[in-house]
Parts: structure tokens; sequence; C-alpha cells
């Protein structure tokens, strides 16, 4: 396994801030050291210490500023512009103040790792995990070799990827009362989908398989390595300052109401040839990999059977296509979606 992990002290933060598009030369040439003096202004509007907020690059044609939180900072910056933290209203009108003495017209500021484009108030920090094939004492790693029942169906360590929560409920008290007896399930979709899930919920589609054309359904399934299959969870990679080359693929956590799904069937990938021979996940059986959730009638998006409580993110140095639980995906019927 080639993929790896960080622990929530070890991750920089990615904090976005959008310009006003006609302000953007002075940024992107760094004017009058105009990097270094924000960064200073904003670790005081954190109460952190200096040097520990840097401007990373300035995307001249979006109008946007990549700030890189160092650890183990991030989850206070975090916690301050989710709302989380008890001054985080004094934090956030300090953060304005500093960029109005800067003359810095924010339209808006995103929270994110690995490039991804999320409301920071749709994100709950406390929710954050890190998951690995072992227990780690060391680390802030979970783990568990044996499924955890989950409503009656068997919940799986996740293993080698990282948990980023959505903000659904006020604790955890609630969040048990509401889906705490619901299936756990995932739904593998592309980075620039996320924050139309978190807003709107997941889009009913009305094609595919099992059911005839016309029928509003949403697919899910209790194998997050078969919702990773790049025609759901399309890779996307970023090159570093120093070259290194790193690749993210995203899939969505969540709780089904078991009353809601309406079919299960088996997997849809796997070429005709191979099907007898090839396991997409060692630990469920190909014929249960995929639920069917019916959506109402007249209703786009499903938000009352399926709720999205987790981003997950896989994060790796080297093509997802050649991690060792994904080598079927090189034999499957759709692997010339996911061009290198």
């Amino acid at each position: 396994m080639n993929s790896f992990y960080y622990s929530a002290q070890e991750m920089p933060v990615l904090v976005q801030l959008e310009l006003d598009t006609a302000n953007t030369d002075r940024w992107a040439n760094n004017s009058d050291g105009i990097w270094e003096e924000f960064s200073s202004n904003l670790c005081k509007a954190f109460l952190i210490p200096t040097k520990n907020i840097r401007v990373e690059n300035v995307d001249r044609t979006k109008g946007i500023i990549h700030l890189i939180v160092q650890p183990p900072f991030g989850k206070k910056v975090v916690d301050d512009l989710n709302g989380t933290a008890p001054d985080a209203a004094a934090r956030m009108q300090a953060v304005r103040k500093c960029c109005e003495d800067l003359n810095v017209p924010v339209e808006s500021i995103t929270l994110g790792e690995f490039g991804l484009k999320i409301e920071d108030k749709l994100m709950d920090p406390r929710w954050n995990k890190v998951y690995g094939w072992q227990v780690d004492t060391t680390k802030d790693i979970h783990y568990w070799s044996s499924p955890i029942n989950q409503g009656g169906k068997p919940y799986f360590c996740p293993s080698g990827w990282k948990r980023f929560g959505i903000k659904v409920a006020k604790d955890n008290t609630e969040f048990d009362a509401r889906w705490g007896h619901w299936y756990l399930a995932y739904h593998g979709t592309r980075g620039e989908n996320a924050s139309k899930i978190l807003t709107s919920g997941l889009k009913v589609s009305t094609t595919g398989c099992f059911y005839q054309d016309g029928t509003a359904r949403v697919y899910v399934s209790p194998s997050i390595e078969y919702c990773a299959h790049p025609r759901y969870a399309l890779p996307w990679k970023q090159t570093k300052k120093n070259g290194e080359v790193f690749w993210y693929q995203l899939v969505f956590q969540c709780r089904v109401n078991p009353a809601s799904i309406k079919f299960i069937g088996p997997e849809t990938l796997i070429h005709d040839q191979y099907k007898a021979t090839v396991k997409v996940d060692p630990n469920f059986n190909n014929s249960e990999l995929e639920w069917i959730i019916f959506g109402k009638e007249g209703e786009q998006f499903i938000t009352e059977d399926i709720v999205c409580y987790g981003l997950m993110l896989r994060v790796s140095n080297v093509d997802p296509a050649t991690l060792t639980p994904s080598v079927w995906w090189k034999r499957s019927l759709y692997a010339d979606v996911y061009k290198k």
C-alpha cells in the first residue's frame, strides 16, 4: 500500500481567500512585501505565533490567495473560522479588520485541504479522523480489525482514508438519536461536486443499472473501495513547488435509512470475463455492492433518507490505479474513463 496519511496535528490547513479580481496584480507580484505583512497580521488575528501562516501562492486568473496554516495551529484556525471556538466571533472580527487594513476586498473565505473548495460553515472538525491499518498509540490513528455492527450491517475500518466531519448535528447524542440505527454506506464523486452535495444532498439519477431509465434513484455502497473506483471517485492530482505529485480521491461517508433501500445488487464495473475471478473488496461479496435508494416524486436531491456526515479523502504519492486494493480497476469495464 503506497498511500499515506497525516494526523490532524501534522497536516497543514489550506485557507483560500477570494479577492476582487481587479486587485490581484498587487498580490501576484507581492508588491511591497504584502504577503509577509498580511501573513503576520493574520497570525495576530488568530492569536498564534508569527510565521505560522504563509501565503503559498496567488491565482491571478481567479483572484484567490492560498494560505497555509502550519501545524499544530491548523485546528485552531479551523475552529475559529468554523465558529466552534469560544472566541470565534472575536477572531473573525480580527480577521476582517486585518483584511480591511490592507485594503483586501475579500469576497469569501474557504476552508479545506487538498484543493477542495468547501464552505467552512459546513464542516465540523470535531469529527475529523485518520484511519490506519493497525493500532498506533503514538499517533491519533483509528483502526479496528473486526467489523462494527452498524444498524445490522458490518462497518469495516476504512484504512488509508482521512475523514473530515460534516456539520449535521450539534453533538454525538443528537447524531445517534437521529441516525445511529441507520446503515453506513459510501458514495464516490468528483472533487468539484463536493460543495454541491454538502449544500443540497445526493442528486438522483434517472439512468443506470437495475431499474428502467426514468426511475429517480441514488446509488451507494457499503464498500469504500468500490466507491473509490475512478468512474465514481475520479482522482485529481496536484504538483507541489518542490515537484512532488500527490493524487487525491473523494468519497462521502453516509448513513442510510434501511427502509429506503429498494434493491441490493451486484457490482456493475468488472468486465464479464473477470466477474468469476476478481473480487472488488475482500470484506464484501460482489453481489451486494450496489444499494439503490429511490427518490421521492419531484425530488432532485435525497435529503431525508441519506445523510452525508463525513468527507473521506485518500492521498497518495502514486497513481491510485496502482494501489494494491485497486488493481482490479485495470480489469473493469469502465477503465477507459480514467486516463493517466
